[in-house]
């Protein structure tokens, strides 16, 4: 089986009065939202971001975008915030339609998934570190059902965050209505109710030239918000660790993480409740190197 993650074309069609710096991609490319969450958290390399961890849809998707920044570039944007990256003056957008079954799974309906991603930088002045994200997705998921009938897919998500040359902090909430496999269902078939939050720090230590940082994470996710298959469908992720960046993003680091389980969680991550599981507990020691060009 060959598979690919991203294969695209990438076009910029110019600026559009306030939208500024647009480009387009087709084919299987980025969705509107982990691109962005990964360039404020920069430790993907030691897991999956919030909502993929949970098993809501991953980064990539067959289909069709368009994205930019709103009122130009932010001067001085890293000098400013420690980041480069979706650098617009007001903030930046992204909007596409895809196929909804990722670049895991081949389409199984003649659904479209639209999704969306606004943030504002509402004080580029004051506080140019500070943006509001709104992401959203509407469609079917992947998997039939019921006489050919597939389960909703959708998902509210919000984040503030903040970045700074010295630390990072952001807040994240959302709900859905199952996910993009289709397979988080209840017993009539209907999608699942799922709600989830989130707090991510990351702070530059004063010493090797900012390159050494801390940081930590706590995840919380309920897979059956209202109870339709089982009551303690709940996980909370809590994570540590240091990393040393030794050159532009180039970095080691050592983490711990562990998960704790409620009662009635699936066999894992991504999996449909089941009552009385017990999946107990996990623990574990990363030691991880990324390689960045």
């Amino acid at each position: 089986m060959f598979r690919t993650k991203y294969l695209y074309g990438e076009f910029k069609p110019g600026d559009l009065g306030l939208l500024t710096d647009l480009k387009s991609e087709v084919g299987m490319d980025h969705i509107p939202w982990l691109d962005f969450e990964e360039s404020i958290n920069p430790y993907r390399c030691q897991g999956t971001m919030p909502i993929e961890r949970a098993g809501t849809f991953n980064s990539a998707d067959l289909g069709v975008d368009l994205m930019g920044n709103l009122g130009g570039k932010l001067a001085d944007a890293e000098a400013k915030t420690g980041s480069h990256y979706y650098d617009g003056q007001y903030g930046s957008w992204h909007i596409g339609v895809y196929n909804g079954g990722g670049y895991h799974a081949p389409e199984n309906n003649n659904n479209k998934v639209i999704e969306g991603r606004l943030t504002i930088r509402p004080l580029p002045e004051m506080l140019p570190g500070l943006q509001l994200s709104y992401f959203g997705v509407k469609g079917d998921g992947n998997t039939a059902y019921n006489n050919d009938q597939f389960p909703d897919y959708i998902v509210n998500l919000g984040i503030i965050s903040y970045q700074h040359p010295w630390f990072t902090m952001t807040g994240q909430y959302f709900t859905t209505q199952g996910n993009a496999k289709g397979d988080w269902v209840d017993t009539d078939n209907d999608a699942l109710d799922t709600v989830g939050y989130f707090l991510f720090g990351d702070v530059k230590l004063p010493i090797l030239e900012k390159k050494l940082s801390v940081f930590g994470r706590w995840d919380h996710f309920d897979a059956d918000k209202e109870e339709k298959i089982a009551s303690y469908a709940i996980y909370d992720l809590y994570l540590t660790g240091a990393a040393y960046d030794f050159y532009k993003g180039n970095l080691f680091m050592l983490v711990y993480e562990t998960t704790d389980y409620e009662d009635d969680f699936g066999a894992k991550k991504g999996a449909n409740p089941v009552p009385g599981n017990n999946p107990g507990d996990d623990r574990k020691v990363q030691a991880v190197m990324q390689i960045k060009f």
